[in-house]
């Protein structure tokens, strides 16, 4: 079975579940079976949020099983080296350069996992970091950091354009189609 497997990692509001429809809206388009699985139980407090999507000609589970991950997309670093278990050994990670202070640090637990970067590199050797807020500012709007993040993951991807700007119009109000398809193409010309 020829099956992709994507993850999708962050905070509560930053858009995880948006970008795992949208995802999935395209892989349908396309005309694949999609089997999806959402993990949001804090998330309205800041808390993890997980996103699994499967995608291919026939996918029995919605789960992808640690190391099974093709892809990873983390929209902050330590959510993206908390999930890191799930990517396979030659998966790529896309991470946010965002760094955001979990609770505990604020209840006097452990700081933050010093030189996170270069945690993230040895374990992620396909490490692909994006500083996605200040493209998505650029663009006038930081919720497009998630729409900006797909479209890096999407040159990796075997779902053409029109899938994807289908998936765009279908799950967004024509107001925000430009600046999602913009963002999306930004995302894109991120990667090679």
């Amino acid at each position: 079975m020829n099956i992709t497997n994507v993850m999708f990692s962050g905070i509560g509001g930053q858009g995880i579940l948006t970008s795992g429809r949208l995802l999935a809206l395209a892989a349908l388009d396309a005309g694949l079976d999609v089997k999806m699985s959402e993990v949001h139980g804090m998330s309205q407090r800041g808390g993890n949020v997980d996103t699994h999507v499967r995608f291919g000609e026939e996918v029995p589970a919605s789960l992808i099983p640690k190391g099974g991950a093709h892809y990873l997309v983390s929209f902050e670093k330590l959510e993206g080296l908390r999930y890191l278990e799930f990517l396979r050994p030659d998966g790529i990670a896309f991470v946010n350069a965002l760094e955001v202070a979990p609770l505990t640090i604020n209840l006097k637990r452990p700081a933050y996992v010093d030189d996170i970067d270069a945690v993230l590199k040895a374990k992620a050797p396909n490490l692909v970091m994006i500083d996605a807020i200040p493209m998505a500012k650029e663009l006038g709007d930081i919720r497009l950091v998630n729409v900006l993040m797909l479209g890096a993951l999407s040159r990796k991807l075997d779902l053409d354009q029109e899938h994807w700007d289908a998936a765009i119009k279908s799950r967004f109000k024509e107001k925000f189609h430009a600046g999602c398809m913009a963002a999306f193409q930004m995302g894109s010309g991120l990667v090679s």
